[in-house]
């Protein structure tokens, strides 16, 4: 049986996988006929993210563009080609050098393996899709051990979460969804980077709370 707290990691995981696959390279067919839109709005309205209006503004980007203009928006904010104006990568915000597979980024494959992932794509491991995909990953494995009541493996997913969320992906993501509302032409990524950011800060507020509680 699902409790509450079962029920919103499940959220939560859906939720971070469904943003997730907006940054990677848009397929426009496919965000419409699984509505994409609407049901990120749905799992945000579940946790209490106050973006609704952005996710109705993506759905309404994705009416109004064709495949081929949100491809060269993705091109144009996260490819280049003479440098991209909004970099999906940790280490570009977090490592003095500025520059791809950093310090940052061995640091996080380090935690991806502790948690028993395999980074096993060409790309760096800080890319913002993969990262939120991670933490979806792990409400999943919080969310197993709460079925199962492992204490000590709810534990270990918690703290790893808690110390990858803080350390990494919320001293970045915000940086890069700043960056995309700054360059973005197109509605669909202007929105898409307001529920970046609310949802990221929600997070903050859920995580920093979970670690004052007391038991916690």
């Amino acid at each position: 049986m699902i409790n509450h707290l079962t029920g919103l990691n499940l959220t939560r995981s859906d939720a971070y996988r469904l943003l997730a696959v907006c940054f990677y390279e848009p397929d426009r067919e496919m965000f419409l006929e699984e509505n994409l839109c609407a049901n990120l709005a749905v799992l945000m309205a579940e946790l209490s993210v106050p973006v609704a209006e952005s996710c109705r503004r993506m759905e309404q980007g994705l009416q109004e563009n064709s495949r081929e203009e949100l491809l060269v928006e993705y091109t144009a904010l996260f490819l280049g080609p003479f440098g991209a104006p909004a970099q999906p990568y940790g280490s570009v915000y977090l490592d003095q050098e500025r520059q791809l597979m950093g310090d940052s980024t061995m640091a996080i494959q380090k935690i991806y393996e502790e948690a028993g992932v395999k980074h096993e794509t060409n790309g760096p491991a800080d890319h913002i899709a993969i990262e939120l995909e991670f933490m979806s990953f792990l409400e999943q494995r919080l969310t197993q051990a709460a079925a199962t009541a492992d204490q000590a493996a709810a534990a270990d997913m918690a703290a790893i979460e808690a110390r990858f969320f803080n350390k990494y992906l919320a001293t970045w993501a915000p940086s890069l969804a700043k960056a995309i509302q700054a360059h973005a032409r197109l509605g669909f990524y202007q929105a898409l980077s307001e529920c970046l950011l609310g949802f990221i800060s929600a997070e903050q507020q859920r995580l920093q709370q979970s670690v004052t509680l007391p038991n916690s």
